[in-house]
């Protein structure tokens, strides 16, 4: 399957055109909206409680389509990196999770941030070697959640790609998270990296091949 690839960059204008392009509240009580202007920079993706309440206390975005999903070894992917802004309200952390197979399973999440300042963008990096035993990707900072497979499992079956925002009780009416400039990266068939745009392909690219990329990297923007 071929596909257009983009030399490898931490930016990009996703939801600049006003679409949620497949994402969805991360659960029954997230709404997400895409507004035009205030994003890192031009349109983002905004998350929010419902008005009816929010007994989960957790907001956020999620994406089945098959571009976040599947087998992300076969696909290289090795790399995801987002910018997100919490614009309101309050954070106990915020994750990135990929759940695995189907809604019954939960999966791997990785932490990007605990308490975060309000009203800044921040841009985060999350790199690994989707073939990682659970001991490796444990001591790279993955947790994995109750009822899933192994991670190395997870990665070659994703359901569904997600950033999740967990916040105290009493901030659940008011607060509200910014994502922005999402991206996949996958190993071209040179060897080198390039940068998937998720938001504004198509498709994943699907080329064979790995890189190991360990730790983690976050720049306050």
């Amino acid at each position: 399957m071929s596909a257009i690839v983009v030399a490898a960059t931490n930016t990009s204008d996703n939801w600049d055109d006003g679409q949620l392009h497949g994402w969805l509240g991360n659960t029954a009580a997230t709404v997400v909206s895409v507004p035009a202007a205030g994003g890192n920079p031009g349109g983002y993706l905004l998350s929010a409680s419902a008005v009816t309440g929010n007994p989960y206390r957790t907001i956020g975005a999620m994406n089945h389509e098959d571009r976040y999903t599947g087998d992300l070894a076969a696909a290289g992917v090795h790399r995801v990196s987002v910018d997100l802004n919490l614009l309101s309200g309050q954070s106990t952390w915020v994750r990135l999770r990929m759940r695995y197979r189907d809604f019954s399973h939960n999966g791997w999440v990785y932490q990007l941030d605990g308490s975060m300042p309000v009203s800044q963008w921040r841009h985060y990096e999350v790199n690994f070697d989707p073939n990682w035993t659970d001991a490796q990707a444990i001591a790279a900072g993955w947790v994995q959640e109750s009822t899933s497979a192994s991670f190395r499992d997870t990665m070659a079956d994703v359901y569904s790609m997600e950033v999740r925002l967990l916040m105290p009780v009493a901030a659940v009416p008011n607060t509200q998270l910014g994502i922005d400039n999402f991206y996949l990266y996958a190993t071209g068939s040179n060897g080198t990296a390039t940068a998937v745009p998720v938001l504004s392909l198509p498709v994943l690219v699907l080329l064979v091949g790995g890189i190991v990329f360990l730790g983690y990297r976050r720049l306050a923007r």
